[in-house]
């Protein structure tokens, strides 16, 4: 299984650099030489070219009886997502504020290796939506359950300063798994009758924020998929959703499902949104 720590970095460099992205919608449209390539890419330089074209070995591969260039399996996955999305490269403060502007309607995924680099997504997450009165739900692993609050306390988020019931803590396998079941139109369900709850009590809306690793410890990694489909890219309600998915448990067909599933995609030192 190719995961998704080890092809991160060719995904987001066929899908940010403007070369690699016109190599892949040329080849979407049929087989072409090196010839006939170079002259539907670019006008410029063979040598920068033949670097892009040799950056994408695994996408993009030579059809030896032909001579001509075709795109994989997984360079056909790739352009499914790569005509709806644009990414931007994400440095340092960006990346907080990218995660702080995500608003009502939006739903993100967030891909990471460590626990520090989620935790950068996750406090900024959790701090905005307090900010903006909504009330956030944050579904942890088994693991960190008993640690996370004081975490948060210690990233500088004072939560005295909110209304009681601003912030809740829960098991995302409790809410997830039911009786071992994980039926995505249950738990969407779930959710909008939380929704419901929290605005009447005067909440703005619903902010919350899973890990989902939970889904394939149990082996609901298709389950998981259906989930994210289900909630699509917007949601027509007054919802924030952040799904955060360690690397080391996607294939590569299932990160880029992810990215089709979500309007926002965020990993370490890059940010996508939906183009349209």
């Amino acid at each position: 299984m190719h995961c998704l720590n080890a092809w991160d970095a060719e995904i987001y460099r066929a899908m940010s650099h403007r070369i690699k992205r016109r190599i892949i919608e040329c080849l979407a449209d049929g087989d072409l030489s090196y010839t006939e390539l170079f002259n539907a890419v670019t006008d410029g330089d063979h040598d920068k070219f033949g670097h892009h074209l040799r950056d994408l070995k695994g996408f993009v591969e030579l059809e030896p009886s032909t001579k001509k260039y075709c795109l994989t399996h997984t360079g056909r996955l790739l352009d499914a997502s790569i005509q709806n999305f644009r990414f931007v490269t994400s440095v340092g403060r960006r990346l907080t504020d990218c995660i702080q502007h995500l608003g009502l309607g939006d739903h993100a995924v967030g891909f990471y290796k460590t626990e520090d680099f989620k935790h950068k997504m996750l406090f900024p997450f959790i701090e905005a939506g307090l900010q903006k009165n909504d009330a956030v739900f944050y579904l942890a692993s088994e693991h960190r359950l008993s640690s996370e609050d004081q975490a948060i306390l210690r990233y500088g988020i004072d939560l005295d300063r909110f209304r009681a019931g601003a912030l809740t803590i829960m098991s995302a396998r409790e809410w997830y798994l039911k009786k071992g079941k994980a039926r995505a139109k249950t738990i969407v369900a779930n959710w909008l009758r939380l929704l419901k709850e929290k605005k009447k009590t005067g909440f703005t809306g619903l902010r919350a924020v899973g890990e989902m690793g939970v889904f394939f410890d149990y082996g609901k990694s298709k389950e998981a998929l259906r989930y994210e489909a289900e909630l699509g890219r917007r949601s027509t309600y007054d919802m924030c959703g952040l799904c955060l998915y360690d690397k080391n448990k996607l294939d590569l067909q299932q990160s880029i499902q992810l990215l089709d599933y979500h309007g926002h995609s965020i990993s370490k030192g890059v940010v996508g949104k939906t183009a349209n």
